[in-house]
């Protein structure tokens, strides 16, 4: 069997074609859109975690970070806790040849763990672009493509800054004017000058625009741009003998972006926006079709172990998704859990298309209620807090958010509000004297 996962870094679910994203004269990812024609697209993938090292952790090791102790930047080997061997790892025992182009390892190495060929592109954490990327998947392709393999590809394009990231081909694609009925209302920076003044200092010290518009305009072009690659990518295979249609793809990102919504920026928060992702997978037997059920991140490394004929085994908090790829109806999970704890410290519950957010930090902004409840079919971007008008729903919600965290952590403190604590302290640290 040959495998390819594609990550494209930051990329919410629904600045994609075929997610519905139609609010520009120029596509931001054709490619892709042709590719979920014959594909299964998962309507409702949700990381476990974000950002980026913990939403790859539990990707690569099918257990959360309830469980694997990575919740965010500044986790390294003494949290880390896992007994289960990682996709790459499993992949390599069974005589796979596996490679990463990625330089995750700059962060953690156990996201690594099991490749025998990686490749750095710029020989730094969120290093390189797209056509470096792509160069060297082929060149790697050209060497180990045609036995069975794993591979990872991994594109940075669509992550901060955006300005910088860019290519000045790609700019005039996507014109901010496009955006300036839709870009998020900045009045939660307007109402609090320290969270107007952190905004425009973090812009600044990227070199992006201030304006919302712009920065969706130029985020859409570096979407647009690894599109493009991917393509190539696909299409640069052909000449080295290996055959797209032959292979399993599963195509993700590791969270999304915010431009303003609900006071954030960048990927600070858990909500929807940072939290839901594409997930698209097609390969030989697999139907093409939309998937309405909710999954998650620890749901990759199952399925691809049932594709591949291996045993999971039963420490995983996924469940596998084979089902869904066939003529299969079934429904794989009633709910999805994301958790984060880089900026805000947040715990959400996504049922029926009702979101619980649980906010234990809300890293300076006053607006946010530690309990919040949205209707995501009318408020995606999560701006009305409904928990007063639908009390019921919410404290039904409340008890089996708590439940979930007794059943998953084992009985053990919830390091997610321990974390909470410590920021909290933190930010009153002027209170302590010295």
């Amino acid at each position: 069997m040959k495998v390819l996962l594609i990550s494209i870094d930051t990329l919410r679910s629904d600045h994609v074609g075929c997610y519905g994203y139609n609010g520009t004269k120029t596509r931001t990812t054709p490619f892709l859109d042709s590719l979920a024609e014959s594909s299964v697209v998962f309507e409702r993938h949700y990381a476990a975690e974000v950002p980026t090292p913990p939403s790859y952790t539990s990707l690569f090791h099918g257990r959360r970070a309830i469980k694997n102790g990575i919740y965010t930047f500044g986790h390294y080997g003494k949290e880390f806790a896992c007994p289960m061997p990682s996709l790459a790892q499993r992949f390599y025992l069974q005589g796979y040849r596996t490679g990463a182009i990625s330089n995750l390892c700059w962060v953690y190495p156990w996201l690594h763990a099991g490749f025998m060929d990686i490749y750095k592109p710029g020989n730094r954490f969120q290093g390189g672009d797209a056509e470096e990327v792509t160069r060297e998947a082929l060149r790697w392709l050209r060497d180990f493509g045609r036995g069975d393999f794993f591979l990872f590809v991994h594109y940075w394009d669509p992550h901060v800054p955006y300005r910088r990231r860019s290519k000045e081909a790609y700019r005039p694609l996507f014109s901010p004017e496009e955006y300036r009925d839709r870009a998020p209302e900045m009045k939660y920076f307007e109402n609090d000058p320290e969270l107007d003044r952190a905004y425009r200092e973090k812009h600044d010290h990227l070199g992006d625009p201030q304006d919302p518009a712009e920065n969706l305009a130029l985020y859409d072009a570096n979407i647009r741009y690894a599109d493009d690659q991917i393509a190539a990518l696909f299409e640069g295979m052909k000449p080295l003998g290996v055959d797209p249609d032959e292979l399993v793809v599963a195509i993700t990102s590791d969270h999304g972006e915010a431009f303003g919504e609900y006071g954030f920026w960048d990927h600070y928060s858990g909500y929807r926006n940072i939290a839901q992702v594409p997930y698209i997978m097609r390969g030989p037997g697999m139907r093409a079709g939309r998937v309405g059920s909710y999954t998650q991140h620890v749901d990759v490394l199952p399925t691809l172990c049932e594709l591949a004929g291996m045993e999971a085994g039963d420490k995983l908090c996924g469940k596998s998704m084979a089902g869904l790829l066939k003529e299969s109806r079934e429904s794989l999970r009633d709910y999805a859990v994301v958790e984060t704890a880089f900026g805000a410290v947040q715990r959400m519950l996504v049922r029926d298309e009702f979101a619980l957010v649980h906010t234990m930090f809300s890293l300076g902004r006053t607006h946010i209620k530690p309990f919040e409840l949205f209707d995501l079919r009318t408020d995606p971007d999560q701006l009305h807090d409904i928990s007063a008008r639908e009390k019921k729903r919410t404290d039904r919600m409340r008890i089996e958010l708590e439940d979930w965290v007794i059943q998953n952590g084992g009985g053990a403190f919830d390091k997610l509000r321990f974390m909470a604590a410590k920021k909290t302290m933190g930010d009153m640290s002027f209170l302590v004297r010295k």
